[in-house]
């Protein structure tokens, strides 16, 4: 089983298109390497994945889908957010410092 994944930007709009278009679906269930080709996924990226993945079946509920982007695009914010460390002042009573940590 390969560990490999899509970049998260591919997984969010692989999903999105997976909980709104009938279409891709019905696609995608046929043959899932194909339908990643449609969104840019490449012939490299797409080896790489675990072959499991890659056979035809069924997916799950659109609204499932949905709720699976949404949360992966939490993840992907609260990431960011998580990077951002505020600046703590050591010149608290200490007349002309301007010291940071």
């Amino acid at each position: 089983m390969s560990g490999s994944r899509l970049p998260k930007e591919q997984e969010l709009q692989l999903m999105k298109k997976l909980s709104t278009d009938d279409d891709y679906r019905a696609r995608y269930e046929k043959s899932p390497a194909d339908a990643l080709k449609e969104i840019g996924v490449s012939d490299e990226q797409i080896s790489a994945l675990d072959t499991a993945a890659l056979k035809p079946g069924k997916l799950a509920e659109k609204a499932d889908i949905a709720t699976a982007h949404g949360k992966l695009a939490e993840a992907n914010i609260s990431e960011h957010v998580c990077l951002i460390f505020p600046l703590m002042r050591l010149n608290y009573g200490d007349d002309g410092s301007d010291k940071t940590a």
